[in-house]
């Protein structure tokens, strides 16, 4: 039951990588830097801090900006991205 665990463990990414999302909504993809730090994810596009998520709970809704001053739309964008790269 243990390897179980730890099997679902890996499956979150480690290291930085990017995702494109249309930050602006104007049909323009921007790819921004996301940076796993324990249970968070601080998202970075060019030398600009944009904000640091976390997720609450299992649905798409749960993910929270703690901090940063994007809307809650492109929380859940960004939020969308990262789940699918750890798919």
């Amino acid at each position: 039951m243990e390897d179980d665990f730890d099997f679902e463990e890996s499956l979150k990414p480690e290291e930085p990588f990017h995702i494109e999302v249309d930050l602006y909504e104007t049909g323009d993809y921007s790819r921004v830097l996301v940076v796993p730090c324990d249970l968070k994810y601080i998202i970075v596009s060019g030398d600009e801090h944009l904000c640091t998520l976390s997720k609450s709970c299992d649905a798409m809704e749960c993910w929270v900006q703690e901090d940063g001053n994007l809307e809650d739309e492109l929380v859940e964008k960004l939020g969308q991205a990262i789940e699918s790269f750890n798919v």
